[in-house]
């Protein structure tokens, strides 16, 4: 089992079968350097990837990337405040009533300066058609990398899916990149998601959202393969941001609908809180700043959180080149100490377990300040990557039959439909033919023992044309249960 955790600073990759194999590469050195470290692993075995990159993005650069949003509502309510309404009309049938209005788009296209593009049709999910002809259009001036279309995210809720894409949009060019990246080393992989499930690089890059929170999944799991504790808060001390996930009842807890930039979005993801402070974070008149740098102890010329731990007495690093800088140091790492204990409290929980190459430093003191107990398991800086290797399989599906269309439609990819043209299939029919595309696609990725499948959302109607029966329209998302598989690794605790 192998997993690479790609963040701000660090590249760590996880190699897990009897014994445990932990690589790191600084950020700056490029993934190359790691993947000639892992190219005698690297064969039939799965890769996941875990990244806090599209996290640290939104946090960091969230309204500074420009979005363009177009709009194909049609007739109804007003969503003016969203972006550009266009011509256009999909009905609520997945019928084109409308055309778009290329020529629309093109002066707005010219009077606009943005960097990239989200595109949401209202019933997009039903037919994509009008998203794809407005992409048609701005593949005048963009690259596919810098357009989101809405009906890869699925779900019917528009306000929020059109938040979720704007989302995309400016996660996209990035996320893209880094699979190329990726991609010229590992011929296939696999991303682990925020809702800790996995899926093909190819289909996040269409719905990069689906990141978000994806190292704070990681670092549950990571946890709970390292120590079996069931009911924990892991407190991920990262060199951009510091992460606090819940452990209840040996799982991780999950949340729909998670809200990102003030946005309610269709992002399911872990239950987390997100810090953006950690052990690269700038230190400017005395106190902690999101900003982030490499630390004086590794070459940089910011003081920073590391250098501030290497100022009251440990030894990380060049830690000698810390102390020529102090900069009120022991108010800093107070400071930190306090915003994570208030958080803490805040969830109620009665152990931590610490993760991140900082934890040795910082957790006993978080946890005294707390009043609670502590682990810090051995490897607990490569917890993510261990994380993201031993995740079994558990992938979502988003599914929508139209069987007076004949049309199936697969997490935004459609196929023939299994269910003969104007039929009208009951419910359980519609569920169960899903569950088996899931066991199908499952297979594909190696796994024969699945595990629980739970049906997450369902709503279907009937299509009724000159007073007859004509097929049936669902819309349901299935997904296996996120778990880890623990296997025989030696001397892990």
């Amino acid at each position: 089992m192998i997993g690479i955790d790609i963040g701000g600073c660090n590249l760590i990759s996880a190699i897990v079968s009897e014994d445990l194999l932990i690589f790191k590469k600084p950020a700056t050195i490029g993934l190359q350097s790691l993947f000639s470290e892992l190219k005698n692993f690297i064969g039939k075995e799965r890769v996941v990837v875990t990244t806090s990159i599209p996290l640290n993005l939104l946090v960091s650069k969230f309204e500074e990337i420009r979005t363009l949003t177009l709009l194909i509502p049609g007739p109804g309510l007003n969503y003016a405040h969203y972006g550009y309404i266009l011509k256009g009309y999909v009905n609520h049938r997945g019928d084109v009533v409308e055309k778009i209005d290329e020529t629309e788009i093109r002066k707005i296209m010219e009077r606009e300066k943005f960097q990239n593009v989200a595109i949401a049709s209202k019933f997009s999910t039903r037919n994509p058609t009008l998203e794809e002809d407005v992409r048609k259009v701005l593949r005048e001036k963009f690259e596919d990398k810098r357009i989101a279309l809405s009906y890869f995210v699925g779900g019917l809720n528009y306000p929020a899916r059109i938040s979720t894409t704007i989302i995309n949009a400016k996660l996209k060019e990035t996320i893209w990149e880094l699979s190329e990246s990726i991609s010229k080393n590992l011929s296939d992989f696999y991303y682990l998601k925020g809702d800790g499930s996995i899926s093909h690089y190819q289909s996040v890059v269409e719905n990069p959202s689906d990141l978000y929170g994806s190292t704070a999944v990681a670092s549950a799991f990571g946890a709970l393969f390292l120590t079996k504790e069931k009911n924990a808060v892991v407190v991920n001390i990262g060199g951009i941001s510091t992460t606090l996930v819940r452990i209840e009842n040996g799982k991780p807890v999950f949340v729909d609908r998670v809200e990102i930039g003030g946005r309610k979005t269709l992002v399911r993801s872990v239950d987390f809180v997100s810090i953006p402070l950690a052990g690269n974070s700038i230190v400017r008149n005395g106190k902690l700043t999101p900003e982030c740098s490499t630390p004086i102890a590794f070459g940089g010329s910011d003081f920073t959180l590391t250098d501030a731990l290497n100022c009251v007495g440990f030894e990380i690093g060049e830690f000698k080149r810390s102390r020529e800088k102090n900069s009120n140091a022991e108010n800093v790492i107070e400071s930190f100490i306090s915003m994570i204990v208030e958080n803490l409290k805040a969830i109620e929980c009665e152990k931590i377990v610490g993760a991140g190459s900082l934890a040795p430093y910082l957790i006993p003191e978080i946890a005294k300040k707390a009043g609670i107990s502590y682990i810090i398991p051995k490897h607990s800086e490569a917890v993510c990557a261990i994380g993201s290797a031993v995740s079994k399989i558990s992938l979502t599906l988003h599914a929508r039959y139209d069987t007076e269309r004949g049309v199936a439609i697969y997490n935004g990819v459609p196929e023939r439909c299994p269910f003969r043209t104007g039929s009208i299939p009951r419910d359980e029919e519609f569920i169960e033919t899903a569950r088996k595309k899931v066991l199908e696609i499952a297979k594909s990725f190696g796994e024969q023992e699945v595990g629980d499948i739970k049906l997450l959302d369902f709503n279907s109607f009937t299509v009724v044309k000159g007073g007859m029966k004509r097929g049936v329209i669902a819309d349901l998302t299935l997904q296996i249960e996120p778990g880890i598989r623990y296997g025989r690794t030696k001397g892990i605790l």
